[in-house]
Formats: C-alpha cells, sequence, structure tokens
C-alpha cells in the first residue's frame, strides 16, 4: 500500500478502507514511515476501517508514523472479524524526528482502535498522547524510548492462547533498548505491547515476533517484506 503522499497536515480525512472476501488472504504494509506536519488549526484525521469475511486472513502491517513538531493527529481502526477470521494488526507511533531533535515536540496524538466480531467487543485500545501535559521522559512512561507499538493477534476459533503468548512475551526479553511484554485478550487473541530507543529496534523486534505468530496462526513462515 501507499502510504501517505508527502505526509497529512492539519484538516486532512484520510480514510482507508478494507474488505476481504470469504477464505481470502492479504498481507499489507507501506513503503516507509507516515509523517504529520505541524498544523496550527484541525488535527489531521486518518481512519482505517476493515471487514473480514468468513474464514479470511489479513496480515496488517504498516510503518509507525512520525508526527513532526507541532502536529495533531487522530487515528481510528476498526475491524470486524468475520466467522474463523483471523487478522494480526500492528500499530505503532514515533516521538518525532528524532534524529532533527524533535523528540516529543507534537501537539497531540490520539489513537482508538476498535475491534469486534460477531457484534461483541474483543479488543479496544484508547490512548491520548499530549507532550506538553504529560511527563513521557519519566520512569512508568516512556522513559528514554522513542518509539511505542502494538501488535495484535485475533482468531475465534484458537482455544489455547498461552503458548503463543509465552512465546511472545520472551522474544520481548533481554534485548538492549527495548521494553514490552504479551498477555491473551478475555477471548479470541493475544497482544503484545512494546517501546524501543531506536527505529531499527522496533523493526527488527515487529518482524521477529510476526515471525513467530505466522507459523503458528496461519501455519505459514514470515518471508522478507520487498521494502527490506
Amino acid at each position: 500500500m501507499l502510504n501517505i503522499s508527502g505526509g497529512m497536515v492539519g484538516g486532512d480525512r484520510l480514510i482507508t478502507m478494507i474488505e476481504l472476501g470469504a477464505d481470502a488472504h492479504a498481507v499489507l504494509t507501506t513503503a516507509s514511515a507516515a509523517k504529520a506536519y505541524r498544523t496550527l488549526g484541525p488535527a489531521a484525521v486518518q481512519q482505517t476501517r476493515i471487514t473480514l469475511g468468513a474464514g479470511a486472513v489479513l496480515e496488517y502491517l504498516p510503518d509507525h508514523l512520525i508526527p513532526h513538531a507541532g502536529a495533531a493527529v487522530n487515528q481510528t481502526i476498526q475491524l470486524e472479524m468475520g466467522p474463523r477470521s483471523r487478522a494480526i494488526i500492528y500499530d505503532a507511533i514515533a516521538a518525532g524526528r528524532v534524529g532533527r531533535g524533535e523528540r516529543w515536540q507534537f501537539r497531540n496524538v490520539t489513537s482508538d482502535i476498535a475491534i469486534t466480531g460477531d457484534g461483541r467487543p474483543i479488543y479496544r485500545n484508547r490512548a491520548s498522547i499530549t507532550p506538553a501535559s504529560q511527563p513521557l521522559d519519566e520512569l512508568g512512561w516512556m522513559e528514554e524510548a522513542n518509539y511505542l507499538a502494538t501488535l495484535i493477534v485475533l482468531a475465534d476459533d484458537v482455544r489455547g492462547w498461552s503458548s503463543l503468548v509465552n512465546s511472545l512475551h520472551s522474544a520481548l526479553q533481554g534485548v538492549e533498548g527495548l521494553q514490552g511484554g504479551a498477555s491473551a485478550l478475555a477471548r479470541g487473541g493475544c497482544v503484545s505491547r512494546y517501546i524501543s530507543t531506536t527505529a531499527d529496534c522496533l523493526n527488527r523486534t515487529t518482524l521477529k515476533l510476526w515471525a513467530i505468530i505466522r507459523p503458528e496462526l496461519i501455519c505459514r513462515e514470515a518471508f522478507p517484506l520487498r521494502k527490506l
């Protein structure tokens, strides 16, 4: 998928709609990280709406968002799971243009991920990052990390998640510049969340987790993404 060409500016409203029919399988990623520029007015809005048919498989692995100094972005991901469908959903954000010294200088970024199946909620996460009013560098927040990621695995026909959760959790331990963990959802999936100091560590960790998930979820090995 092409990511936002040139980047988002205030007042932009971008909607991506993904629909997989019964038993379809797609791996979707972007060419590079998305950018959001400074705005003095309304936030940029980016919505992703996904519908999976019966038995469909979606691996959604976009690159992270880089909000420039002064940027404001509202992001949403809405996913409706069909019967026996499976999904891997990835979402990540940078502290800003870290290499240029723009760390936590954006105005605000909000994120809302809502996943349902059979009309019932499976996963919901809402977050709002406002650097001017949050102690992001302090203990228990982002500390020295520059990237925050969430990787969600979903399947309504899997009965035991403990083995996969343990594998993902173990993979997130003992890596320099990385902190994270994994846990099972109340039903139908598990989630990993992690923070890293560098983009390279973030990307390598995500591919590492994907390589663990794929054989367990769909009995296929991970492969090199073309952009890498």
